[in-house]
């Protein structure tokens, strides 16, 4: 990644990096205009212009997924401008760092733009070739920074945002392309090699010592390897032009107020859902499968397979408004409590606990993720029956569901797919429950729900 070597002029810095900066306003404008829906010109706003993207009704997995990589592009335009700019001053890194992390990139950039011009020492280029005590050194840093970011941002902070996903694996690439290339030159693809050692190696202890399991961190790497490389050809191109004092490695000091600021305005974005089937079956049939307490039959497939959380079935007790029901899943129980009761009409409940969203795969019987528990929940759910000519039954199921975890246009597709997949697959046993009950009911025999 050449872009990153050279140095680039306060005043094309003061014209460039607002014009980046502004496109995301602008994206998110005329998103909610093509949408024909209000946007609120609020604090929100203003810090975290992206993250309305997912306040957008019906948005699609493909329109979250370029928005999202739309944002990628400007941090990493960000990035690479900042970055330069620091270089033309000698010092700066540290602010520089802040320009891709959302909430505290217009400060960060003001800051550079206004930073006088004063040129960093250049010594005699290193040598090609390969330091292994330098080398051991970045490996090392990298790992530590992992799970010193996770402990901070997860455990004490319990923030899950662009500081622990984007600005830690790009800390951790900057760290050990810096210290990697600190005496001689690596050459790049090497240099990236050990980047993605430190990461992998970070990655594992974190599983080793139970702060996160295989699965969260296979969903995570995607955003982390981009990341990380990006940081490794910060690094790289910061020893070569020698800059004294290990300034880029200063940078790692921002992660404590990120983490803060972060938990300090957590996303909360709701996600609604809503799934339908017709059904070979009278309402009152259909009625009889929804409220069955018979377990789900069908295979839950690669829901199963990546450990997230799938429901085996329902548990009635009691009936009418305020009747309590029992959803278990792969995971634990949910216990709801019925809101709408219309025998043949309507089901709704409210969802009071729910157990954890996954089961992570860890050779511990425990881990201690926080992300397990209140980051993505299911608030409400209700199912509607409408006759279809020639007496079948359209089922319509409406799901709520909240999402704390930034990025969000990252995070909110792959929610969207497991509600998806869990609500279709439900209603589908219900299909076939009801089927199952209709038949027996017009041959005279019987099916106990």
């Amino acid at each position: 990644m050449p872009s990153f070597k050279g140095e680039i002029a306060p005043l094309t810095y003061a014209v460039v990096a607002p014009a980046l900066l502004s496109s995301q306003y602008l994206a998110v404008a005329l998103a909610f205009e093509a949408a024909g829906s209000g946007l609120v010109y609020d604090a929100g706003f203003w810090l975290l212009p992206l993250r309305r993207l997912a306040l957008l009704p019906g948005l699609s997995a493909w329109a979250a997924a370029i928005a999202f990589a739309f944002s990628l592009a400007v941090a990493w335009g960000l990035a690479l401008l900042s970055y330069r700019r620091a270089s033309k001053s000698g010092f700066g890194y540290m602010i520089a760092a802040l320009a891709i992390v959302p909430g505290i990139q217009i400060a960060a950039v003001a800051v550079l733009a206004l930073m006088p011009i004063r040129s960093a020492r250049a010594d005699s280029k290193p040598e090609a070739g390969v330091d292994i005590p330098h080398v051991v050194q970045g490996v090392v840093a990298g790992i530590a920074i992992i799970v010193f970011a996770v402990l901070l941002s997860a455990v004490m902070f319990g923030a899950y945002g662009w500081g622990l996903f984007v600005m830690t694996p790009f800390l951790v690439g900057l760290s050990t392309g810096y210290l990697a290339n600190r005496r001689v030159t690596v050459p790049s693809g090497r240099s990236q090699a050990i980047v993605m050692a430190a990461a992998a190696l970070g990655t594992l202890a974190l599983i080793m010592v139970a702060l996160e399991g295989l699965v969260c961190i296979l969903l995570a790497s995607p955003l982390g390897v981009l990341a990380a490389s990006a940081g490794g050809a910060v690094g790289r191109s910061a020893a070569l032009r020698r800059h004294r004092g290990g300034q880029p490695l200063m940078s790692i000091a921002l992660l404590p107020a990120v983490f803060a600021l972060e938990a300090a305005v957590p996303p909360a974005i709701p996600i609604a859902m809503k799934e339908g089937v017709d059904i070979a079956a009278p309402p009152s049939a259909v009625w009889q499968a929804l409220t069955s307490s018979d377990p789900i039959a069908a295979p839950a497939g690669l829901i199963e397979r990546v450990g997230l959380a799938y429901p085996l079935r329902g548990r009635l007790f009691g009936e009418g408004v305020g009747a309590v029901r029992l959803g278990e899943f792969s995971t634990g129980t949910a216990r709801e409590r019925i809101t709408v009761w219309v025998p043949g009409r309507r089901l709704a409940f409210i969802v009071l606990t729910q157990p954890p969203v996954m089961r992570e795969m860890s050779p511990y019987r425990r881990v201690h993720a926080p992300h397990l528990s209140g980051y993505f929940e299911t608030t409400s759910a209700s199912f509607d029956l409408a006759t279809l000519p020639g007496g079948g039954t359209r089922l319509t199921a409406s799901t709520a569901h909240m999402l704390r975890m930034d990025p969000v246009l990252y995070w909110e597709p792959m929610a969207r797919w497991a509600i998806h997949v869990n609500v279709l697959r439900v209603l589908k046993d219900i299909g076939l429950k009801a089927k199952a009950y209709s038949a027996a009911n017009n041959t005279g025999g019987r099916k106990s729900p």
